[in-house]
């Protein structure tokens, strides 16, 4: 399962991953079940977040024991979603005397929508790269690709068990071809459809920088103005290669509390803090925004600046990530005192759309895109396009950038919009409706020791604008299909006691 994240490349392993946990669960007792489904999930998320100890070096300074004891807390945390699956799968089989062919895609839809994480993580990360096998997503959200997932494994699983000890199980057989078969049919249908749609929509090229600039070079007050003289000199190229809209990263604009977070304008010609130099395109920045007459605290936001340099609608970021920029149940104050490289920040207080000339945009800073339900919210608020601003910096260059990106691609497929993502040090990504990265930035870790001078990046890309009307089954019916799952196991847990 770890083999098979998205920077090794084997997502085959997506097929056959689930094999040695079914075997191993098959038949158990709820509470062996239990233990071995915590242990398979704490070795999973071990070795798949093993990024968390880059991070845990950098955003704290721990040294390299007490980083490997926070990180399998965090795996054995994480690992909790496999431990609940493995004991409802065991309990439900001694309740009912129901084939674990039903039973592990049903348990594990309800593992991934139920489950609390620190970050999100869904096994369609698995197949990112190969949108074909994901696009059942737009019926029932990125759970449904865990159902065909481990549907394909449960089936392949009771094959060979009763080959070897009654012969063939004509229902795994049936199961399997139907998901070997249909789930790609269809994935091409419905990518054929969205190719259609995207093709007939009007364009608007987007312009996305990459100022490649580390946390230590933007923190500085004495290299803030090269950190913006990057971004400003890059989308002056952008936009003599025709770009219409330029958008800059998670908090890109370096100097910090110093912008209007209503109204206002861009600041002089001669102010060192000016946004807009070398280019006239409206721009889409991430930039730290304050109000103390309303908070002691700041906003992580995302910003319009207007071609005649107001500034227009802002987005705050409705989900502070935990540890990084909040800490619960202590001490605002004594946290920041405390702990290195931590930041406290308010919260959004909902969606919000980006308003560029005609277009909706809707926003999403930094791991925004990783979470279906407010994904769902944000198109259903009637957006053209989604628009990521993301810094994954204090990661270096690690896989953690790959996962981000892979588990971003669901949601363009789940609301067949295009998203444009503006990454500080990489990658930079174009994702369209159908679910394919179609263009993307290299990775840079601005921060190592050694690390060259920055240079830009970015690219400009034609961007389908989808009628904000457009629905899929997924947006339109949200969280239907979890629902109905949930539902079928109570009511399997129930029809047991009573038989």
């Amino acid at each position: 399962m770890v083999l098979g994240a998205p920077d090794t490349g084997w997502w085959w392993l997506g097929f056959v991953g689930w094999l040695p946990w079914l075997w191993a669960i098959d038949g158990q007792t709820p509470r062996r079940a239990l233990a071995l489904g915590q242990l398979a999930g704490t070795l999973v998320m071990f070795g798949t977040a093993i990024w968390m100890t880059n991070l845990l070096e950098r955003f704290a300074g721990l040294s390299f024991a007490p980083r490997t004891v926070v990180h399998l807390l965090f795996a054995l945390l994480q690992g909790l979603q496999w431990a609940g699956v493995s004991y409802t799968i065991a309990w439900l089989q001694r309740r009912t005397g129901r084939s674990i062919l039903l039973l592990a895609p049903l348990c594990w839809v309800a593992g991934e929508a139920l489950a609390p994480h620190l970050f999100p993580t869904y096994s369609a990360l698995l197949w990112c790269w190969h949108p074909v096998w994901l696009q059942v997503a737009d019926l029932g959200g990125v759970t449904m690709v865990g159902a065909v997932q481990v549907g394909i494994n449960a089936a392949l699983y009771v094959v060979v068990r009763d080959g070897f000890r009654s012969g063939v199980n004509r229902a795994g057989l049936a199961t399997l071809a139907l998901l070997l078969l249909g789930t790609p049919l269809y994935g091409a249908a419905r990518m054929a459809s969205a190719d259609a749609m995207s093709a007939a929509a009007p364009h608007v090229r987007f312009g996305i920088v990459q100022g490649n600039h580390g946390i230590r070079e933007w923190s500085r007050k004495s290299t803030r103005p090269a950190v913006l003289f990057r971004l400003q000199a890059q989308s002056a190229v952008l936009e003599s290669q025709g770009a219409e809209v330029i958008v800059w990263g998670e908090n890109a604009y370096p100097h910090r509390k110093v912008l209007a977070r209503s109204g206002g304008a861009d600041f002089p010609e001669s102010d060192v803090q000016r946004i807009r130099r070398g280019f006239q395109s409206p721009l889409v920045f991430g930039a730290i925004t304050a109000d103390p007459a309303a908070s002691p605290y700041a906003w992580n936001s995302a910003v319009v600046l207007a071609p005649d340099g107001t500034i227009g609608d802002l987005y705050d970021k409705n989900y502070p990530l935990l540890f990084g920029e909040y800490a619960p149940l202590v001490d605002p104050a004594w946290y920041l005192a405390n702990v290195k490289g931590a930041s406290h920040i308010n919260a959004g207080l909902g969606v919000s759309v980006l308003r560029v000339g005609e277009w909706r945009l809707g926003p999403l800073i930094c791991y925004e895109d990783i979470l279906p339900r407010f994904a769902r919210r944000v198109v259903n608020a009637d957006v053209h396009v989604l628009v990521n601003l993301t810094s994954d910096t204090w990661f270096g260059s690690s896989s953690e950038q790959g996962q981000h990106l892979g588990l971003a691609v669901l949601r363009s497929i789940e609301s067949r919009r295009a998203m444009v993502r503006s990454v500080n040090a990489g990658p930079s990504a174009f994702i369209d409706p159908s679910g394919r990265v179609v263009r993307q930035t290299t990775v840079t870790d601005p921060d190592a020791t050694g690390a060259p001078t920055p240079v830009p990046d970015g690219f400009v890309v034609d961007v389908p604008m989808i009628d904000p009307a457009h629905r899929t089954v997924y947006a339109w019916s949200g969280g239907l299909f979890e629902g109905l799952v949930l539902l079928g196991l109570v009511g399997l847990g129930v029809r047991g006691r009573l038989r």
